[in-house]
């Protein structure tokens, strides 16, 4: 009842454990085992939800909390030389969490808000994964209005994706990968530690090393990144298609916090986005999920047979392939849905359709 109550109200749960971080794998398994006590609080969030989303129609203020956060975020950046800048940018709030913060924050870094979808009722204006396809009519407005950028939150403001100056949607792994070159080129963090999961681009671990710092990668999920980043004491990490985790701040994914380091480093710079994403590293990427429901283990065999010439593979989350070339493969079931992900990287696409073909014609093999 509840899992159909919050997916008919667009919403969802996280849970925040005592540490003030999120859930691993072992405390949400800890949930679903006495799932049936929340369930008897059905009626209690039926109500909660209908009262909140009447407040939000005309409840507008920044709470205290939010407030906090926001200043929190002001003072580990460079606002001067944002506000510097007298840039106009363009901002798809969703309707949702970024519409009661964005306006504060963007106010003190002395920056032009050109809003979209800016009323906090829940109701989404389209689809909410922030990928390309969704996002034309950010585009058309950073276009429109002759902005500098654009940005576009996701509902709940952990993932983040950048519009450049041209209204194009960036692809969304430079959202990380932006993120990390903020935090670590600050002279400060010169040999400091990064830490991203198995899927994330390699664009991050080259930046790590090009400031003499060292690339940790860890399962997929937030919670197995943060839990990492802690491990290894990074300066920062995160998820490909999510947004920076950056802990002088915070222990999450947090779009704020995202945008705030890019800015700072466009400003820092002096560049558009475009010419500050052409002096990353380059590479190309494939994302595909697909409905798997076999046994993965003889698929994984399988894979190991066929990639022999690999030079490691990795069963840390799933399987990952990697080659002298800086091209990899990695396959591994979705954490949230009966799916499978297969996601490859390299610096040539042409590689990367070899690998994908060579895959699929297993995985066909075994289903």
């Amino acid at each position: 009842k509840l899992s159909n109550l919050l997916f008919k109200r667009k919403a969802g749960l996280k849970f925040i454990n005592e540490k003030a971080l999120f859930t691993n794998e072992a405390e949400v398994e800890k949930i679903k085992e006495n799932f049936s006590e929340i369930e008897k609080e059905h009626n209690n969030l039926e109500n909660l939800i209908s009262e909140n989303k009447e407040n939000t129609k005309s409840n507008l203020s920044l709470s205290p909390f939010l407030k906090e956060h926001a200043d929190i975020i002001l003072k580990n950046i460079d606002v001067e030389n944002i506000k510097n800048k007298k840039w106009k940018i363009a901002v798809d709030m969703i309707n949702a969490s970024a519409c009661v913060m964005d306006p504060y924050l963007f106010e003190q870094l002395g920056v032009e808000l050109v809003p979209l979808n800016n009323i906090p009722n829940g109701d989404f204006a389209h689809k909410p994964e922030p990928l390309r396809e969704n996002l034309v009519e950010i585009g058309n407005l950073v276009k429109e209005k002759g902005c500098d950028l654009g940005f576009a939150h996701d509902p709940d403001a952990d993932r983040l994706v950048v519009i450049n100056e041209k209204g194009e949607v960036v692809f969304e792994e430079y959202t990380l990968v932006l993120g990390v070159e903020a935090v670590i080129s600050r002279p400060e963090n010169k040999g400091k530690n990064v830490v991203i999961n198995m899927s994330t681009s390699a664009m991050s671990k080259d930046i790590a090393e090009k400031y003499e710092g060292k690339c940790i990668r860890t399962k997929v999920g937030e919670a197995n990144v943060v839990g990492g980043i802690i491990d290894n004491d990074a300066i920062v990490g995160g998820e490909g298609g999510g947004a920076s985790i950056y802990p002088t701040m915070n222990m999450a994914r947090d779009s704020f916090v995202s945008l705030a380091l890019i800015l700072e480093l466009l400003a820092k710079r002096n560049q558009t986005v475009s010419e500050c994403i052409e002096t990353l590293p380059k590479y190309e990427m494939q994302k595909v999920k697909i409905v798997f429901n076999g046994e993965m283990e003889p698929l994984y065999e399988e894979l190991k047979n066929e990639f022999k010439d690999a030079n490691s593979v990795n069963t840390l989350d799933g399987i990952r392939f990697d080659w002298d070339d800086l091209s990899w493969l990695h396959i591994r079931r979705s954490n949230t849905e009966p799916k499978m992900w297969i996601i490859s990287e390299a610096k040539d696409p042409k590689r990367i359709d070899y690998l994908f073909e060579k895959s699929q014609s297993i995985i066909n093999n075994i289903k």
